[in-house]
């Protein structure tokens, strides 16, 4: 496998709508995650909110890199795939990567109180837990992502790093009603879903080893996972809801899935629709 870092929005294809003016502009994205560092791909009038659940900070700040990465890839404005959309910051993980059911609960119930407030339109999980309760589809924390669902929001989680096994996927990742993303070239890694008819865990694979991105302080760095994965696909929906702003989160998820072409070497169970072709989900044609 090539060790050349790969770019987001030139991996994606994103760069070439961008060329057209399809950069998701006006569409907001939030992230719950580590945090955000100040970045000059960030101008100060994008970032339209952050909130710290761990420590009540103000600012903006990630003293675990983990999210500035993660928005990066998302929405840089030099090498992320909606490089121009708005951003909310939401820092539910600590500064070792941890954090807890209840804080991630209480953010989901900030961004249901103020979605219209930011126009949240896309939520960005990249991150998992690893609790028996977690591991069952139903559990709490699901029945809040569900609620953020069926608010209208597009909520796009990742799958997780405990495959290839089947089954490894744990929640906010196995919660059905969310858009869950793998990585295609994570086959050593990449959580895996049941081979069940009626559901496809994950729907979509992405980009996920050697990802280039913003680091905390400045500058770029190089991160793997699948929560590399997840903002692929969050930028690549604030693209389409910039083009088709009346489509709803449900018709969104339908048509990615649409526009995806299988990956030969992967099980279907890693990689559902598989990657997602965005000349035709951005085709007028469709």
């Amino acid at each position: 496998m090539s060790s050349s870092p790969k770019i987001p929005a030139s991996v994606s294809g994103a760069a070439l709508f961008h060329k057209r003016g399809i950069t998701g502009k006006n569409i907001t994205v939030a992230v719950m995650d580590s945090g955000l560092s100040y970045h000059p791909d960030f101008s100060p009038n994008r970032i339209l909110a952050f909130k710290d659940f761990i420590s009540g900070q103000s600012s903006p700040y990630d003293d675990y890199s983990h999210g500035t990465h993660v928005t990066g890839i998302l929405a840089s404005s030099r090498i992320g795939i909606a490089s121009e959309c708005n951003i909310v910051s939401l820092k539910v993980l600590d500064r070792l990567g941890n954090g807890s059911t209840d804080i991630f609960i209480d953010g989901i119930k900030w961004i249901l109180t103020h979605k219209d407030l930011y126009h949240i339109q896309i939520v960005n999980i990249s991150i998992g837990g690893t609790t028996a309760e977690l591991n069952r589809e139903q559990n709490r924390l699901n029945m809040w992502v569900t609620r953020l669902w069926e608010a209208g929001i597009t909520v796009c989680c990742s799958a997780g790093n405990n495959g290839p096994s089947p089954n490894t996927i744990t929640a906010p990742g196995n919660c059905k009603k969310v858009i869950t993303v793998g990585s295609y070239d994570g086959k050593h890694f990449s959580s895996a879903g049941p081979l069940l008819p009626y559901i496809t865990k994950p729907e979509l694979v992405a980009p996920g080893y050697h990802i280039l991105s913003t680091k905390t302080g400045g500058g770029y760095s190089i991160k793997n996972g699948t929560s590399m994965s997840v903002p692929f696909i969050s930028g690549i929906c604030a693209l389409l809801l910039q083009q088709r702003p009346n489509l709803s989160n449900d018709r969104i998820k339908i048509r990615l899935m649409e526009s995806a072409y299988t990956v030969p070497y992967l099980p279907y169970n890693m990689q559902g629709a598989g990657i997602v072709n965005l000349n035709h989900l951005l085709s007028d044609d469709i």
